[in-house]
């Protein structure tokens, strides 16, 4: 520890007898204004408590039951026992398009003329065009 810095006491202790001499030289009428206007300002100020607490509370509850939701859409999901039966009919009905595991549609791997198109000069003037 550097012995020229006292961690702020000496300073502290400076600032208390400035103040105190500020203070023995103000005239009385002066610090009475001070006071009076310093304890009507506190009237006036509205309580912190009431407003300020429902603030919290509904943040803090719109937070928590927002968590909640995204929580719930990372949970596993079992299979129910009636969805394989609708799926297949879904299926068999819809063959043309056909879905992976996840449910993505796969009409795209089976579209040639997209490939085609992505090859063409059309394609690349496209791809660089600015979203603005």
């Amino acid at each position: 520890m550097n012995p020229a810095h006292d961690d702020g006491h000496g300073m502290d202790q400076q600032a208390r007898r400035l103040h105190q001499a500020a203070l023995a030289q103000m005239s009385p009428q002066t610090l009475m204004r001070l006071r009076s206007a310093r304890h009507d300002a506190q009237r006036q100020a509205p309580s912190t408590g009431g407003r300020h607490t429902w603030r919290w509370l509904t943040a803090t509850a719109f937070s928590a039951v927002l968590a909640v939701g995204v929580g719930l859409q990372w949970l596993p999901r079992a299979p129910d026992a009636g969805t394989p039966s609708t799926t297949m009919a879904v299926a068999s009905t819809d063959s043309d398009l056909s879905a992976d595991e996840l449910g993505v549609s796969s009409a795209f791997d089976e579209d040639p003329d997209l490939y085609l198109w992505l090859a063409s000069a059309d394609a690349q003037p496209l791809a660089m065009e600015s979203t603005r």
